[in-house]
């Protein structure tokens, strides 16, 4: 037993410890036993008198006997959790029966383990070490996985600060957008910029997966877009130099896509380039039409030398362009069917009359009455831009 005790994982403070259990003889052989470990007892006479105690005090495991006058140990597991609610405390049932029944009773209403009685100290010992290791692991876990979501928090306050929630900076197009990750962070962004010629370079992109790895190939991918933009007066040349900027960049599993917009004011016309993502919409308001906007292009990051088409189109009063991420058209409802562009299409032509927010509301709205958000496996993000 001395090997035992010694191979115990030590602590600074002493381990707390409750014994619960109706007979004196068996609380003192486990005081007795546990005080060698550097482990602090405190001892109840049955289960009411132990949830009394633990509705004042916290302890890092519990040993109760099964029969006991008042309240049992089966009674009491089931009044245990409403004391501790999330916290983990390893909970060992004593029994001086080797009785399957109870003990899947036992297992099945939240005891952790076994000890048949008379107690012996050899085993007593082995358990207890077991469920104070599990019980540290636990705890270590526990506070990792706070860090993780405090970290979590500050990662989404940098993101929501980042991606735009106004584009009133540009008077013309009107642009709005909206931008709903699955997770608090995602890997979904969108971006416009006024271009040293005058011109308005209107950006959507979407990394794969979610979460961080995704947050931060989002947020180093549009530094780097927007340093490209303000230099470079081409679509199909800045995804070019995005994709070479970004090929060293990504894990091997990790890819963009993306879909790049320039509107010059003085010819009155868009210049755009297709890296592998959805196809824009353009609706033609004289014509009562929606164009497919596409050009050849590989995702970015996928190859050093991967090239970018670029093709052109005038705009007119009262037409409309909108970017999206495929968590649109991709979602699906109860039937398994796809939204599809399609139906953006369709909505773009049924009401053109909404402008700017109201329009990103009741695409929202109409997707919401589709399937339930709430259910969605990817990102939502998109641009309406109105001319």
């Amino acid at each position: 037993m001395a090997m035992l005790i010694n191979d115990y994982l030590q602590k600074e403070t002493p381990w707390e410890i409750l014994v619960i259990d109706d007979t004196r003889l068996n609380r003192a052989i486990v005081r007795k036993t546990l005080d060698r470990m550097n482990i602090a007892v405190t001892e109840a006479a049955d289960g009411q008198e132990g949830l009394d105690i633990l509705a004042r005090r916290r302890f890092d495991l519990i040993l109760v006997d099964i029969i006991m006058p008042n309240l049992d140990g089966f009674g009491f597991l089931e009044r245990f959790k409403d004391h501790v609610r999330d916290e983990f405390i390893p909970v060992i049932l004593m029994t001086g029966s080797d009785d399957l029944n109870s003990k899947i009773k036992g297992l099945s209403i939240g005891a952790d383990d076994f000890l048949l009685k008379p107690l012996n100290e050899k085993e007593l010992v082995a358990r207890v070490n077991s469920l104070l290791k599990l019980k540290r692991a636990h705890d270590e876990l526990f506070a990792k996985n706070l860090q993780i979501k405090k970290e979590l928090e500050i990662a989404k306050k940098v993101q929501q600060f980042i991606i735009p929630k106004s584009f009133a900076q540009i008077s013309y197009p009107t642009i709005s957008g909206r931008y709903l990750p699955i997770e608090d962070i995602g890997g979904d962004y969108f971006d416009c910029y006024t271009l040293p010629d005058g011109s308005v370079g209107m950006l959507i992109a979407d990394v794969t997966g979610h979460g961080i790895p995704a947050a931060l190939v989002m947020s180093m991918s549009k530094m780097i877009f927007s340093i490209y933009a303000a230099n470079i007066g081409s679509t199909s040349e800045l995804l070019a130099a995005v994709n070479r900027e970004m090929k060293g960049l990504l894990l091997d599993n990790q890819y963009i896509t993306a879909f790049y917009v320039i509107y010059h004011p003085a010819e009155n016309t868009i210049h755009f380039t297709n890296a592998g993502h959805t196809r824009a919409l353009y609706f033609r308001k004289s014509k009562n039409a929606v164009l497919l906007l596409d050009t050849d292009g590989l995702f970015v990051g996928i190859a050093d030398d991967a090239n970018y088409g670029e093709k052109a189109l005038r705009v007119e009063p009262g037409d409309r362009l909108f970017l999206y991420t495929d968590g649109i058209s991709e979602v699906r409802n109860a039937e398994n069917e796809e939204f599809g562009e399609g139906r953006i299409g369709a909505f773009m032509k049924a009401r053109g009359d909404l402008h700017g927010d109201d329009f990103c509301e009741g695409l929202l709205a109409e997707l919401q009455s589709f399937t339930s958000l709430d259910r969605r496996k990817d990102d939502i993000a998109f641009l309406s831009i109105e001319f």
